[in-house]
């Protein structure tokens, strides 16, 4: 029988693991929005849930922007610019989808897309940099949903810069929802992120007889297939390779279908030309 601990809470996904340990009396939860939960596998051990602060829909999002633009390089404020467009299309597409505002569980940290953006090496074949860049504003996650989706269309818009008139092929089903071939990369870049910030407090519980973390959504994480021997700084080095190696994967595959194979060997376009592109573009 497989031996689960839920990372994000089952009965309220604003609660995800914050803290592990085998003795109760670690816990304190004053002045804390937490929930304890008791565990016993090989053992007995206790996983401290905590709500990740925002909640809401995007009705309640901060959007006075101007301030942390204005102190963006003129670059860095078009590229986060068009991210910001690309996002509230996506709110708008999903909520007239789901008949229903998109909820929440952070504020919009803009702040964080430069030092996403300096990730980047603009040089390499056009899926390589496309998979950096997709990569880098996955794993700064600076958005408060619909991260991967936002990258992705970041990717198109860049490879779109090397080639006029390129698109990807349908990535969702008619009723919202990766389609098979797709979920299986944003499933497993879930997986990542999730391994990348918790690799002490998934150690420790592999070794209490926990085999497998289940996010919400019902993604497993095999605790088994993944290295967990790893310092906290160590681990974001390690797992952010591993992530951009999947997610220039993903594009490898994506452009493939879409019948574009020559953007395999056609060198990427610097940063300045891109940002000419997204300007040309508006």
């Amino acid at each position: 029988m497989t031996a689960r601990v839920y990372y994000h809470h089952p009965e309220d996904s604003q609660y995800s693991l914050a803290y592990v340990t085998q003795n109760r009396d670690e816990i304190t939860t004053s002045g804390k929005d937490a929930i304890i939960e008791h565990y016993d596998f090989d053992g007995e051990f206790f996983v401290l849930y905590t709500n990740r602060g925002a909640s809401g829909t995007v009705d309640d999002l901060d959007d006075e922007f101007e301030e942390v633009l204005d102190e963006m390089s003129p670059e860095d404020r078009t590229i986060t610019v068009r991210l910001l467009q690309i996002f509230e299309e996506i709110v708008e597409e999903k909520e007239l989808e789901k008949e229903e505002k998109l909820e929440i569980y952070k504020q919009i940290e803009l702040g964080r897309i430069p030092n996403a953006i300096a990730h980047v090496d603009w040089t390499g074949t056009a899926v390589d940099v496309a998979g950096q860049l997709m990569s880098t504003l996955v794993l700064k996650h600076a958005l408060p949903n619909a991260n991967h989706r936002t990258s992705i269309s970041m990717a198109q818009w860049y490879l779109e810069s090397i080639e006029t008139g390129f698109s990807f092929p349908d990535f969702a089903t008619e009723a919202y929802g990766w389609k098979t071939w797709v979920n299986e990369y944003i499933a497993e870049s879930k997986r990542l992120l999730t391994v990348r910030r918790n690799t002490t407090a998934f150690s420790l519980l592999s070794e209490w007889g926990c085999d497998t973390v289940v996010r919400k959504n019902g993604i497993e994480i095999v605790l088994a297939e993944y290295d967990l021997d790893f310092t906290r700084s160590e681990a974001y080095a390690h797992y952010g390779d591993v992530h951009t190696e999947l997610c220039t994967d993903f594009l490898t595959e994506s452009v493939t279908r879409a019948g574009h194979d020559e953007l395999l060997s056609t060198e990427g376009t610097r940063k300045a030309e891109f940002v000419s592109f997204l300007e040309k573009a508006e």
